[in-house]
């Protein structure tokens, strides 16, 4: 009779153990899923890129900036009627060194710039320029 008991002890103990396993394992993956759930999404990214031969801008200048507003630049493109064609970029950043580049372009046929503007970026107005080359063309 007392090593049926201890039987029945020892199973009722070994149910009682596993059934806390489980239970465990289900707050395990309830807080698993919410860590998941509370994170962000990523958000939706956009960035423009503009390729520009050399031989196509006329003049490159900063333009005026007011406070807390972003930088200008603006290109100014070789045009056939007599209005002129700007491209007008802003960045959070500095864009000197951009106009720099692109003003050792103008009027070069073996070369174009690239620029590469990131239109959500983390900034204050959330637009910043993220690349400005100068990249020649091979066979010229």
């Amino acid at each position: 009779m007392i090593a049926l008991s201890s039987f029945i002890r020892r199973c009722l103990l070994n149910r009682y153990q596993s059934s806390r396993i489980v239970r465990h394992s289900g707050i395990a993956l309830l807080f698993g899923l919410s860590t998941m759930l509370a994170t962000p999404a990523p958000a939706l990214q956009k960035f423009e890129q503009y390729r520009i031969m050399g031989s196509e801008i006329s003049a490159v200048r900063i333009g005026p900036q007011e406070v807390e507003d972003p930088a200008t630049l603006i290109i100014e493109l070789v045009s056939a009627s007599s209005d002129p064609v700007e491209i007008l970029l802003e960045s959070d950043g500095d864009l000197d060194e951009c106009k720099l580049t692109i003003e050792y372009a103008i009027g070069d046929n073996a070369s174009y710039i690239q620029i590469t503007q990131h239109l959500t970026a983390d900034t204050m107005n959330g637009v910043m320029v993220t690349e400005c080359v100068r990249i020649s063309i091979p066979g010229y």
